[in-house]
């Protein structure tokens, strides 16, 4: 029996109010007394019964995968993932890609003042939508990222079409990740209408094979959920702090960072960028030739 869709039915998913150029009205800001709404997670489900309706939610769209043959599981065009992670969200069509009024962004899920936006590859992209939700409307808006924490991959022959076996992959995605991403949104961190949502899963990767070998893999062909594993939540200076390692030395390099976060190269220093922004981290001496932080203490 199919779960009751728990997104309740006075949201309305219509665009409420949005700041025009020509307007002179500067969108509200939220009071103090304010919650962040979020109408896509209500207290009532546990995390099993989340883990159960994402898990629902693959399978039936695996049915309609097999039913419609190559017409996926919606948009034509649409990755599997981004469009599991939306009915996620909210199980609601009508709420999904939604276009901004007097703007050319089209909204992945909106419901009431709240908005998500799923992005599975770089948040660069997104730079100037998010830009333009914060400084032309007054809605909140949530930035939801699927990590692919435990993985399989098979190789598809593109000539052939032969599918490998599947194999567990070594590699496991992590919170960290989500950490060099956000460098590109340094001027927004801290904004009490964003924040950013983790979605922790175990998926199944189909990838083409590259070169004369079969053990040689290229681009990414498809990826799809096979379940949730957990949820993270970052509105707060308090909850980046939970992504710094608890071994950090005092001073320590971005060397030493890297080391214990295995971000690697531009990606480390992003991340430090990203800490030292939301006050998480303070410039110290340097140690010999290297740039050295600390932690500040202030947030604890």
């Amino acid at each position: 029996m199919k779960q009751p869709e728990h997104i309740p039915a006075r949201q309305d998913c219509r665009a409420p109010s949005v700041r025009t150029a020509g307007s002179t009205t500067s969108p509200a800001s939220p009071k103090p007394t304010d919650s962040f709404p979020d109408p896509s997670a209500p207290s009532f489900l546990t995390p099993q019964e989340r883990a159960a309706r994402f898990e629902r939610i693959c399978n039936e769209a695996m049915l309609e995968r097999r039913s419609n043959g190559s017409a996926g599981i919606g948009t034509l065009a649409e990755k599997w993932q981004h469009q599991i992670v939306k009915r996620y969200l909210t199980e609601r069509t009508d709420c999904h890609e939604l276009r901004l009024p007097g703007a050319r962004y089209v909204s992945d899920v909106r419901i009431g003042r709240s908005v998500y936006e799923v992005q599975t590859g770089a948040f660069a992209p997104m730079q100037k939508k998010i830009d333009y939700y914060l400084t032309h409307t007054d809605w909140y808006v949530t930035v939801v990222r699927p990590i692919a924490q435990n993985r399989w991959v098979s190789v598809i022959d593109p000539e052939t079409k032969e599918i490998s076996p599947r194999k567990r992959s070594p590699r496991h995605g992590r919170a960290e990740e989500l950490l060099p991403e956000l460098y590109c949104l340094l001027p927004h961190l801290g904004n009490p209408r964003l924040r950013f949502h983790l979605l922790m899963l175990e998926v199944y990767d189909f990838r083409l094979s590259a070169g004369s070998s079969r053990r040689r893999t290229g681009e990414r062909f498809e990826r799809i959920p096979l379940s949730l594993l957990g949820e993270l939540t970052f509105t707060s200076t308090a909850d980046f702090a939970r992504l710094l390692p608890p071994a950090l030395p005092s001073p320590f390099t971005v060397k030493q960072f890297s080391a214990l976060t295995r971000l690697r190269g531009r990606d480390a220093y992003s991340a430090v960028r990203v800490l030292a922004a939301l006050g998480l981290l303070r410039p110290a001496p340097s140690v010999g030739r290297a740039m050295a932080f600390t932690v500040s203490t202030t947030v604890f």
